[in-house]
């Protein structure tokens, strides 16, 4: 009887080798720099189930301190790309100067890029296992993509959260591929488009294994074709239903549009023509008779109920014209002991009267309140606060239930607020029937960012399938509807009262998004997490059961590179 022949193992050699260091730096740079062109305004978004190809190749074969450069890399490629403008925010308006703006920026690219290298140390240990390969073919990609999508969403919740360029969000240049965002949301549809990322990768690892790259190629091709499938599916539903709601409601917006400069806003100088500018266009937003007039973020250069002039302008302005207004500003009361307290706040006003109010309650760190000053005192050194000023100062708003217009409920988001599913989730699940975004996005002037910020309201849109209405000081301005299809949008800078009409399709029911979908990337956060300190805890076991190294010196970190 013939013994059974064991099965050929693979040739060590099939596998690619591992590359060296500023190759690697370099292919992980180009990836991180290609998540940041699938955003607008390059919009290149098929880059979105490409950009993890070049990391992957640079962490295959690499030990985890070398991979976790390599994915900090990827990190910080992405952040100097994708929130560059926040050098020139801080430099200008934050009076911290070049220098200064710029190592803000470093400082946060840097942290965020945290989590990139570690999810690239983690999968590095994986990535390149030559056996078993048959059951690592769809297992490690799988893995790759919910520990991608569990730090997505930590970067976004993690000490407030700040997390401008989601994987998935780079797809919001196509109505086909986002419109799957109503199930899980933008963070869950990271989960199949790493994944597609990660097999795509696999097929050029595993180039000498044709069956396994050519599995893994067609299960990319199957998810693909699925979340195309599904977005079309869903774009052809709501433009039926938008075509046949086009004029029913009889309904218009007008947006003041003042294009106010943000060196300008403040200034004593300039106060009286800013008043003066937005008298104006709320005269021809009066000859239009809209439904609604919409100012934007903290429209007026003053502090209303602390200066006494500019207030009484605002009392006056609110009954001369009488007309339904949702206004944008600044205020300012005491509390019982006798603390001074600023709001970002929006009004809601018809015939002089206020029908609602809205304060912001997702505040911009270390822009409108200093985290962790109460325990940190040094976050109250002179220097500081002379650097934030009144910006500071702001307090949170407490959460309250949609405003009403004629029977219409209204979602409000300001400014920050909007990059967060979780708040527009909570307006759509509070009953609102039409989103509203109000921001001052001066403080960016012509670079990408406004694209961005616009780009995180038609996510919002998709996500709780509700019409949106952006009202921005200089732009972007826009309205969009419940596909993610942005049906009117302003020029940058133009001074003008925007009059468009506002067709409200009927109300679909609540999205899976909306009703518990939400709830999958929080659970790859919280499984990510666990990892983490599961990882920490064998390697702490690990280093306690190691023989003890005698009198060998200790490997420098550099040399291990």
């Amino acid at each position: 009887m013939t013994a059974p022949v064991p099965a050929a193992k693979p040739a060590a050699g099939a596998l690619p080798r591992p590359v060296g260091l500023w190759p690697g730096l370099g292919l992980s740079a180009l990836g991180g720099l290609a998540q940041t062109l699938a955003w607008p305004r390059f919009g290149l978004w098929p880059l979105t189930f490409l950009c993890l190809i070049p990391l992957w190749r640079a962490i295959f074969g690499q030990g985890f301190k070398r991979a976790f450069l390599f994915g900090w890399a990827y990190g910080m490629a992405l952040g100097l790309s994708g929130f560059y403008w926040l050098a020139g925010v801080m430099a200008g308006y934050g009076g911290l100067g070049p220098a200064g703006g710029f190592l803000v920026l470093l400082v946060l690219a840097a942290y965020l890029a945290l989590y990139n290298g570690l999810w690239a140390a983690f999968m590095s240990q994986r990535a390149h296992l030559e056996a078993p390969l048959d059951s690592r073919l769809l297992g490690v990609p799988m893995l790759g993509a919910f520990l991608w999508v569990g730090f997505d969403y930590l970067k976004n919740f993690v000490f407030t959260g700040f997390n401008w360029t989601p994987l998935a969000g780079g797809l919001s240049g196509s109505l086909d591929f986002i419109g799957a965002a109503d199930l899980v949301g933008v963070y869950g549809l990271g989960f199949p488009v790493a994944l597609v990322s990660i097999l795509l990768a696999q097929i050029f690892a595993y180039r000498a294994w044709p069956k396994r790259t050519l599995a893994s190629l067609a299960t990319a091709v199957l998810l693909l074709v699925a979340m195309f499938g599904y977005g079309r599916y869903r774009l052809g539903l709501f433009d039926d239903l938008a075509q046949a709601a086009a004029g029913g409601g009889k309904r218009s917006v007008s947006i003041l549009q003042a294009s106010v400069p943000q060196d300008e806003k403040w200034d004593p100088n300039f106060r009286d023509e800013i008043l003066a500018r937005f008298a104006s266009l709320l005269g021809a937003s009066a000859q239009a008779k809209p439904w609604l007039t919409i100012w934007p973020e903290t429209a007026v250069p003053f502090i209303y109920g602390l200066d006494p002039v500019e207030t009484a302008w605002m009392d006056q302005t609110l009954d001369e014209f009488a007309m339904p207004m949702l206004v944008g500003l600044a205020s300012g009361d005491y509390d019982e002991d006798g603390r001074l307290r600023l709001h970002n706040r929006a009004w809601l006003v018809s015939g002089g009267k206020v029908l609602g109010t809205y304060d912001k309650s997702h505040l911009v760190p270390f822009g409108e309140y200093v985290p962790l000053s109460d325990v940190l005192p040094f976050l109250r050194w002179p220097f500081l606060q002379g650097v934030l000023g009144a910006a500071g100062t702001y307090s949170p708003g407490l959460k309250k239930p949609p405003m009403a217009l004629d029977g219409l409920r209204l979602g409000q988001l300001i400014c920050f607020e909007s990059i967060f599913p979780g708040l527009a989730r909570d307006r759509a699940r509070a009953g609102a029937d039409l989103l509203i975004v109000t921001t001052n996005d001066a403080w960016f002037n012509l670079t990408m960012a406004p694209d961005q910020h616009l780009a995180h309201s038609a996510l919002r849109a998709v996500e709780t399938r509700l019409p949106l209405v952006r009202a921005a000081n200089n732009g972007i301005s826009a309205i969009i509807a419940p596909s993610g299809r942005i049906t009117h949008r302003s020029v940058q800078n133009e001074i003008r009262a925007l009059v468009w009409p506002l067709d409200l399709p009927p109300k679909s029911p609540p999205t899976l998004f909306s009703r518990g979908g939400y709830l999958v990337a929080p659970l790859m956060g919280l499984g990510t997490a666990l990892f983490c300190l599961a990882w920490l805890y064998r390697a702490k076991l690990a280093r306690r059961k190691a023989p003890p190294a005698g009198g060998a010196k200790k490997k420098r970190f550099v040399s291990e590179l």
